[in-house]
């Protein structure tokens, strides 16, 4: 009866938590099964190399085979780092355009800002759990004197700029998943001369 009431206060909450037994209600809190069990932890399956990564488009300008993309925008007044999710939700963010990092600097676009914006969003990454990113600059970028000290810095405060591949199970049975397997030919078979 208490639990019809229960339903009344919650709608969503279906009335079969248990089994009924003997008794109406449950030996303890432990008998209550929740109806719905949901995943509060999304890059769970990313950290153990489970989930799938995207691969998006072959006809796309810029690959997303990624889980986090590192992107790093210097313009004429500031310089801002930014950790994007593959579902486009902004992980961590760095700029001088923020106080306490634009007090400590007196030009915001040199290599003393790179450097401290590189600790700065490393540091964030860490701290919310992601210690791999994809660094989506292209290799004519990567060869700038600035972009290789924000490289330098990025790599020794601990974050990791190279994303590890998702685990592919192996089956011993299929070599190739996208050829179509021949029969194997045991050595004791005779074969015999096609017409």
């Amino acid at each position: 009866m208490a639990l019809l009431k229960f339903q009344k206060i919650i709608p969503r909450i279906s009335v079969r938590f248990y089994c009924a037994g003997a008794l109406d209600a449950p030996y303890s809190k432990n008998d209550i099964v929740a109806p719905r069990i949901r995943n509060r932890n999304p890059m769970n399956l990313e950290k153990m190399l489970i989930g799938k990564k995207p691969r998006g488009f072959d006809l796309e300008n810029k690959s997303r085979n990624y889980w986090n993309k590192l992107e790093l925008e210097i313009s004429n007044n500031h310089t801002t780092a930014v950790v994007t999710h593959w579902t486009g939700r902004v992980v961590a963010k760095a700029s001088t355009q923020e106080w306490p990092i634009r007090q400590f600097l007196y030009n915001l676009t040199d290599q003393a800002a790179l450097k401290v914006v590189g600790q700065v969003i490393s540091q964030r990454c860490l701290e919310t759990g992601v210690s791999e990113v994809y660094l989506g600059v292209t290799e004519e970028d990567k060869g700038t004197e600035k972009m290789v000290k924000f490289i330098d810095v990025i790599e020794k405060s601990g974050l990791s700029l190279t994303e590890a591949e998702f685990y592919q199970p192996s089956n011993p049975h299929i070599a190739n998943f996208r050829t179509i397997q021949q029969k194997k030919v045991h050595p004791w078979t005779v074969l015999e001369p096609e017409n």
